[in-house]
């Protein structure tokens, strides 16, 4: 059973560990080389998790936990969404991204917002199945990785335009 709730201080650690192996499944798939990353990635994702765990809803699959998301600045960002690969499939990121949209539409904003590396097809593929478009594609500096990023914004607004968007250009289409 799914149980969304929020994080505690005690699990940073184990948080982090989920952050890097869903991580390091997603960039293997795109080519990256993770092992030159990894450690960069790893502290990246102790501190966050470290940090910010007042901020981070905790996914547990039948008492084990199976992934994360947060919205690190309370507001209409969603920083991170990340679940371990061996829970993957199971709607895991769906219900975690229902919870931090719940939040952000609780806290005023009439839209989420969120990025991921331009090259993460799934997680594109799963933001548009819940409604989101690629808003921009930009190439930014990861401190903690040390390393250019290519990314896509995506965003969901919670109430329809009055007037239809503009069309479909298949860019990280599914």
């Amino acid at each position: 059973m799914l149980v969304i709730r929020p994080a505690s201080s005690a699990e940073a650690q184990d948080l982090a560990k989920i952050g890097l192996a869903a991580w390091e499944t997603a960039v293997k798939l795109w080519g990256e080389d993770a092992a030159r990353l990894r450690e960069n990635a790893r502290n990246a994702y102790f501190d966050f998790c470290t940090r910010c765990w007042p901020d981070i809803l905790v996914a547990e699959w039948d008492g084990d936990l199976a992934g994360w998301g947060s919205c690190e600045k309370a507001d209409d960002f969603i920083t991170d969404l990340w679940v371990h690969p061996a829970f993957q499939g199971r709607g895991i990121g769906t219900a975690l991204l229902d919870d931090l949209e719940a939040a952000i539409r609780q806290r005023g904003h009439a839209a989420a917002r969120l990025d991921t590396h331009a090259r993460n097809l799934g997680a594109i593929r799963l933001f548009k199945r819940q409604g989101y478009r690629v808003k921009t594609y930009f190439v930014t500096y990861s401190e903690p990785l040390d390393a250019d990023i290519d990314k896509v914004e995506m965003i969901k607004e919670f109430e329809p335009a009055s007037e239809p968007g503009p069309e479909e250009d298949g860019l990280y289409s599914p």
